[in-house]
Parts: C-alpha cells; sequence; structure tokens
C-alpha cells in the first residue's frame, strides 16, 4: 500500500515522483488505452467498463477482464519497469501508475499506488468486500464472492468510468507536497484522465515528460524536459536528468 511517509518533510533530501501510464507497459505487449489500435478497439467501453451498468453486461465485462487478465500474466517487465525499480532505491521515490497490471511490482518496486485500481483484485457490490484474486479465471455464476456467496455481485478491482477512484486524494497529496527540489517525472499517459498538463505547470520544482509522441493534450511547454520516444529508449537520458537533479 502506498502510504505518504515522513518523506516529504522540509528538511528531507530531495525526492522523485513518479505518475506512470499505459505507455510504460506497452513495451511489454500490454496493449495501450486510447491509441489507434489500442486496448478498447472493437470493444464499447459503456459496455465493458462503465460503473452504471456492468450487471447489466456481466459475463461480457468479466470475459473482457479475463482477457487482461491473461496477457498480463504472460507479460514480462520491460527495461523501463527495471528502471524505476532501480530509481527507488537510489533516491527516495513515489510510485503512482494508472495502469492495473503488476509489471511493477514484478521488477521489484514497492509501496505503488495504483490509482485505476488492480486487475488481481475483485470487489463484491453485494456486501462491500475487497480481496485479491489473482491473475486466474473467473466463472460468472460459478465462482463466487468468499465472504456473502454472491455470483453476480462481483466487479473486477479496476475503476470504471463513472466510478469513484478514491487513490486520486493519494495523487493530489503527493502534488501538494512536491518542494522546488523534488523531481516529478511523467511517464506514457495521454493526459486525457489526469490533468498532466496542469500537474507539469504547477510542480515547483524540474519536471520531465517521457511520452511516444507530442500530443496537444500536453503542451511542451508545461514540463521543463520532453522526451519523446519509448519508455525503454528513454532511460539512459532520464536516469541522466534524475542523477542531475537529486544526487
Amino acid at each position: 500500500m502506498f502510504t505518504m511517509k515522513g518523506e516529504w518533510a522540509n528538511d528531507a533530501p530531495p525526492q522523485l515522483m513518479i505518475l506512470s501510464g499505459a505507455g510504460l507497459s506497452a513495451e511489454s505487449g500490454i496493449r495501450t488505452f486510447r491509441d489507434a489500435g489500442g486496448l478498447w478497439e472493437g470493444h464499447d467501453i459503456d459496455t465493458v467498463c462503465n460503473f452504471d451498468n456492468w450487471r447489466d453486461n456481466l459475463e461480457l465485462v468479466h470475459g473482457f477482464y479475463q482477457a487482461r487478465r491473461e496477457a498480463a500474466a504472460k507479460a514480462d517487465p520491460n527495461p523501463a519497469h527495471d528502471a524505476v525499480a532501480r530509481w527507488q532505491t537510489r533516491w527516495p521515490t513515489h510510485i503512482l501508475t494508472q495502469n492495473v497490471d503488476d509489471l511493477l511490482e514484478r521488477a521489484g518496486c514497492t509501496d505503488v499506488c495504483h490509482l485505476h485500481g488492480r486487475l488481481q483484485d475483485m470487489r463484491c457490490y453485494d456486501c462491500d468486500y475487497e480481496w485479491e484474486h489473482g491473475l486466474g479465471p473467473w466463472t460468472v455464476d460459478q465462482d463466487a464472492c468468499p465472504d456473502c456467496g454472491s455470483t453476480r455481485g462481483v466487479k473486477p478491482g479496476v475503476v470504471f468510468f463513472g466510478e469513484m477512484a478514491p487513490e486520486y486524494r493519494t495523487l493530489q497529496r503527493a502534488m501538494d507536497s512536491l518542494r522546488p527540489r523534488d523531481v516529478l517525472l511523467v511517464v506514457g499517459t495521454s493526459g486525457q484522465v489526469l490533468p498532466v498538463a496542469r500537474m507539469g505547470l504547477e510542480a515547483p520544482g524540474p519536471t520531465i515528460l517521457n511520452n511516444l509522441e507530442p500530443s496537444d493534450v500536453i503542451p511542451d511547454r508545461c514540463f521543463d524536459h520532453t522526451l519523446y520516444r519509448p519508455a525503454g529508449e528513454a532511460v539512459a537520458e532520464v536516469e541522466a536528468l534524475l542523477a542531475r537533479y537529486l544526487d
């Protein structure tokens, strides 16, 4: 569980805050969220990821996320995941991700805050029980909530459209805690869900953006450094920038 401990005290050494999105895991074969040819192509978002009607499409919802779990189970951390784990051991680092896979943890990262939930979790909305199911299969009308026995009240532990995202409070606290000597690194996110451009402008210290390509949603002027290439290819340059500010 991600925690905000005393590392953000005014007299603490420089900190690194990392916010990652789907682009971080793309090189591991996890298809991205909003890109052309990405995850949602061929699927109606309102059918498989809508909090208001997920019970009406229960078989399709669970089938869709079962396919996501299978893909995650087959994937391996890529050099960018490994780099984040290495940076966390080198500098005081706070990791927040929009990704629902566990590749950061498998690379060795700890205390990762999953802003949009995790594929391996389940939640029963008939009794409000949450548990870690893992990446194995879930069969509607056969598998059941371990607390109340419900078979049709169980939803994947991923934040759907229209659903509250409790960890957004953690993200806001982290942003509010940044000091002029702390570094904000944003990797692989479109900026269409979170206000990444505003985050870059409001961060009081150095800011780095590493995305695959430029976007009108995140103008270059919002970040001190912009690197447009796959996350794995940008590792060396990002690490050099981090060392400049944090060592």
